[in-house]
């Protein structure tokens, strides 16, 4: 009798220890699944956070009609029209080595600096001149007092142009004169417009220039190249904005801006114009193709300045650009049209961008006081906007819904709409749920109510092997073999259905006309074996059946009649082949868990209601199934977040394309095949990188949701038939 005691004594320090290793094994898979979830909010939240800015001080420089900032951020160029060029160190404003030469001073007009420290000076003697700034530093030497500038002049051409100033220069690395740099100057003249072209690797003793708007209805008083060249871009105090052949002087489109225009400039990759106006209006067109002929469209708007704006200067990493006014300096970014720094200024003057956009400087005009800013902004082209609703991208006629995160140069414009990556989740899990769904529920209602136990016994486990297929075994089958077959064989698949369904209603009248000693023997719970032949009677009728409706019905090829009647385009691989794949991974889930919810149901119910006089199938249909319908809506659930979370499967049986079309023969792209595709050349901490930790939240967020649906419905079903 004394023993019992400390045996119970045992059993209950048991019990305590293995109540603490449930909990706590249970907590700590909470808090690894909360900690994985606030890592990747950490790791998105950074998309969302405002651009922080903050004053560097002011220099002391003479007034300057041109600026340039180093890519480096650690030196600044200034060019004066009566002391030429100056080279500053940032942020200690001290004076840095710069060659003397140069054109003559004092230089009757200068052309402000581009963002890659390009200018056009002509000197006193009316001498053309074309400089790009560059700098000399010794190997390995990041310390800006050994550097020296080099300003590298080139041209010598004499003006012969009247009084004037010359508004845009484009230079060409190759083409136009006789091969080699060449370089298109368009100017003011008192005449109005005139454009002429010179080499610079052989400049004419004097330039010829061309006169170009000869309209005299429109004054000009901006003017901006083409990237290519061969078109020039004419803003008229009229407020039109003009697109002209300077070969023949013909205007070939035109916009109507609402104000006198008074400056032009372009966004990084030189195919967004910027359009600045005298009363602060600032917006960016486009040339764009539509109905076979090119227009100019505009496609982005920005807040108001106050003011005239004075000219713009672009980033060389993004599509942010700077714009200036005598009373504004501003930051804008083109894609997603977001404000990202703003001051105020005293004065007229002129302003820099540097190329990383992280630095910005305002010369005065009148004081010569040099004003700078830093600029943290490391996601500028993500926005909440651009991510879930249209954006007007350049080149696109339209705003839509676009994933693009790379392109095939530097000057490439991201596109992070996330919404074809949901829509083609959804579409995915749409087909591999209507093939699997009807399949899995049934096959489990058949093998759980009408087979008998030794076809059960080989059914279920072999249904239950189908799950442990590795998934990227079916995508490789489905992409290299069911891709292909479907290709050639798309009339027979559809056709297929229909030949069952036609046998199956000419068959089954002839199992009622069998005796009952043989129906009793061969057919209770041996049902499926008699389908046998059946689908194999189908599939040699469909053989015979598919190209005679493909020659007859469509014309002799189902992908000319796919585009003709129904505007559809048949890709390899598309959605039914991602279903198919999909479904037989899902399939042995809704299966195995259906069989046992539709196996728990008590004998005494469909005892009770075949003594009533209800047939098997009646019995199954009316009081087995909605029995089982809590765990058969569990285990579809399951499936369903097993279908939303596929990756190798997805990735390898379909485009993988991130279209917006239900068509099942399009592909799609899903938000986890598209990490898997896309986070190998994501930068650490880009925009790219972020928004993939972005699209990993939003596919938690929505298995969460999906299953705490399923929850609250399964136990709604529970309650409502656990009455039974």
């Amino acid at each position: 009798m004394s023993s019992i005691p400390s045996h119970q004594a045992r059993a209950k320090r048991v019990d305590r220890f293995m109540a603490f290793a449930i909990s706590s094994g249970g907590l700590t898979i909470i808090g690894a699944v909360l900690a994985m979830l606030l890592f990747i909010m950490k790791e998105s939240v950074p998309l969302f956070l405002p651009p922080q800015s903050r004053s560097l001080g002011t220099l002391q420089t003479a007034p300057a009609v041109g600026a340039w900032a180093d890519e480096s951020g650690k030196a600044i160029v200034l060019m004066s029209r009566t002391e030429g060029v100056k080279a500053l160190r940032f942020p200690q404003g001290s004076a840095l080595a710069a060659p003397s030469d140069g054109p003559a001073l004092p230089w009757r007009s200068v052309t402000p600096l581009n963002p890659k420290g390009e200018a056009l000076v002509v000197g006193a003697d009316g001498r053309l001149f074309f400089t790009r700034m560059a700098w000399s530093k010794p190997a390995g030497e990041n310390d800006p007092a050994q550097w020296t500038l080099d300003p590298h002049w080139q041209g010598g051409p004499s003006l012969d142009m009247g009084a004037g100033q010359i508004l845009h220069f484009r230079l060409m690395e190759s083409g136009g004169l006789g091969g080699g740099s060449a370089m298109r100057i368009v100017s003011s003249t008192q005449d109005g417009l005139a454009w002429a072209e010179t080499q610079l690797d052989a400049a004419p003793a004097v330039l010829s220039w061309r006169p170009v708007l000869r309209d005299p209805s429109l004054h000009a008083t901006a003017a901006a190249w083409s990237s290519d060249g061969r078109n020039l871009f004419v803003g008229t105090s009229e407020g039109r904005l003009l697109d002209l052949d300077p070969e023949s002087d013909a205007i070939l489109s035109s916009a109507d801006f609402a104000e006198p225009i008074q400056s032009l400039g372009f966004a990084l990759g030189q195919s967004s114009l910027l359009v600045g106006g005298i009363k602060g209006k600032l917006a960016a067109y486009q040339r764009v193709r539509v109905n076979e002929a090119f227009q100019l469209q505009a496609f982005h708007a920005f807040p108001r300045l106050e003011g005239p704006v004075l000219g713009f200067q672009a980033s060389q990493r993004d599509k942010r650009f700077l714009t200036w006014t005598p009373t504004d300096l501003v930051v804008d970014h083109l894609t997603t049209e977001r404000r990202m720094f703003s001051a105020r200024l005293e004065g007229p003057g002129i302003a820099a961008l540097a190329p990383r956009g992280d630095l910005i400087l305002h010369a005065s005009a009148a004081s010569g006081a040099m004003r700078l800013w830093s600029l943290d902004a490391p996601h500028p082209e993500v926005s909440f906007g651009l991510l879930w609703g249209k954006t007007h991208y350049e080149g696109y006629e339209k705003p839509e819904y676009v994933w693009q995160s790379t392109g095939g140069t530097d000057d490439f414009e991201p596109k992070f709409s996330l919404v074809p990556l949901v829509f083609g989740t959804l579409k995915g899990t749409l087909y591999a749920m209507l093939f699997a769904f009807p399949l899995a529920v049934l096959g489990a209602l058949y093998t759980s109510q009408f087979a008998m136990p030794r076809l059960k016994n080989a059914i279920k486990p072999t249904i239950e092997i189908m799950a442990a297929l590795p998934s990227v075994v079916l995508g490789f089958l489905a992409g290299l073999v069911m891709a292909p077959l479907l290709e050639r064989m798309a009339v027979e698949v559809f056709v297929f259905p229909f030949v069952v369904l036609l046998l199956a209603l000419l068959i089954a009248p002839l199992w009622g006309r069998m005796s009952l000693p043989f129906r009793n023997g061969y057919g209770n719970g041996r049902e499926v074996l008699w389908m046998v032949p059946v689908l194999l009677l189908a599939v040699w009728l469909t053989s015979l059946a598919g190209p005679w409706v493909e020659r007859v019905v469509m014309g002799g090829s189902y992908r000319t009649w796919l585009q003709t009647a129904m505007g559809v385009t048949y890709d390899q691989r598309n959605s039914l082949v991602v279903g198919f794949a999909m479904g037989f991974a899902v399939i042995p889930i809704i299966f195995t868990i259906s069989e046992d919810a539709l196996s728990s149901v008590p004998k005494s119910l469909t005892s009770a209601s075949l003594a009533c006089g209800a047939s098997p199938w009646q019995t199954a249909w009316r009081i087995v199934l909605p029995t089982a319908s809590p765990g058969i809506f569990s285990a579809t659930m399951v499936g369903l977040g097993r279908a939303i979370g596929e990756t190798m499967i997805v990735l390898m049986a379909t485009g993988n394309t991130p279209v917006m079309d239900w068509s099942p023969f399009n592909g799609m792209r899903t938000l986890s095949a598209n990490i898997a595709v896309e986070i190998p050349e994501a930068p650490l901490h880009g925009s790219l990188y972020r928004v993939l930790f972005l699209a990993a939240f939003l596919l938690f967020v929505l298995t969460f949701i999906l299953n705490t649906v399923a929850e609250l419905v399964r136990q709604r079903l529970r309650r409502r038939y656990e009455s039974i």
